[in-house]
């Protein structure tokens, strides 16, 4: 990226932000010249919505030449802001996206941790990326908006191609669906779309954002942690003999 592009951050909330989040937004605008500025809407209900009136408030009160989109459960480095800014390029790299991890439930003890980049499977359907080399920019075809850098022409080019009687200039960018008898959130379905006007996607796999997560801790979570325990111990003991024989 060159470095006199302005980049705005976009942010999504029911109205309240944590604090560490807000340190972290704080620290990059202290310490980082390219930032412009601050679109933040708050609401509830579909975030499709708000998404939308995001990206509408960039290109019709901005001049910004990229949209961060991040979500307010989230942490993001300073070091991890500049490399995800240093990975993206309006013409080789138009959209590039962080790691962040979505906890899935699968009926088990603990949810399952997935990054939320994906690629297309032979099938045709897409697939969370889990195995990843670390700290590179790979090519991927979906990503969720949690953190997410995107040039300003992808979002002009999206308006030009939007349905201008159902969409107009505000609702042709994000929308959640069913596509093949699945449902597919927004994220997905922007992917989707952008891919479709001819657009790569790229991720920094070294931009690893912390994601706020909470769920009911029951009796499960405890026995289970109870068998962790007697596992480390179990293995303390036999280091300790180990060490002891080799002493004798």
């Amino acid at each position: 990226m060159d470095l006199r592009e302005k980049i705005s951050i976009g942010v999504c909330s029911p109205g309240v932000w944590t604090s560490l989040f807000a340190t972290s937004i704080i620290d990059i605008a202290r310490s980082q010249s390219q930032l412009g500025q601050l679109i933040s809407l708050e609401g509830s209900g579909v975030i499709s919505r708000l998404r939308n009136q995001v990206v509408a408030t960039f290109l019709e009160k901005t001049t910004d030449e990229w949209l961060l989109q991040i979500d307010t459960d989230q942490i993001i480095k300073v070091d991890a802001f500049k490399k995800l800014i240093a990975a993206a390029d309006k013409d080789e790299r138009p959209i590039v996206s962080g790691i962040v991890h979505a906890a899935w439930d699968t009926n088990n003890v603990y949810p399952e941790p997935v990054p939320c980049i994906f690629k297309v499977g032979t099938e045709g359907g897409l697939y969370a990326v889990h195995d990843y080399p670390e700290d590179e920019i790979i090519e991927i075809d979906a990503a969720g908006t949690g953190c997410i850098l995107v040039h300003r022409s992808v979002f002009e080019k999206q308006r030009e191609a939007a349905d201008q009687q159902n969409e107009g200039a505000m609702w042709g960018f994000y929308r959640d669906m069913p596509i093949n008898g699945s449902w597919v959130g927004e994220d997905i379905f922007w992917s989707i779309r952008v891919k479709a006007l001819g657009y790569k996607m790229f991720a920094h796999t070294g931009v690893q954002l912390p994601h706020k997560r909470s769920y009911w801790l029951t009796q499960e979570h405890h026995k289970d942690y109870g068998k962790y325990v007697k596992t480390r111990h179990h293995s303390a003991e036999q280091e300790m003999e180990i060490s002891n024989g080799d002493n004798k």
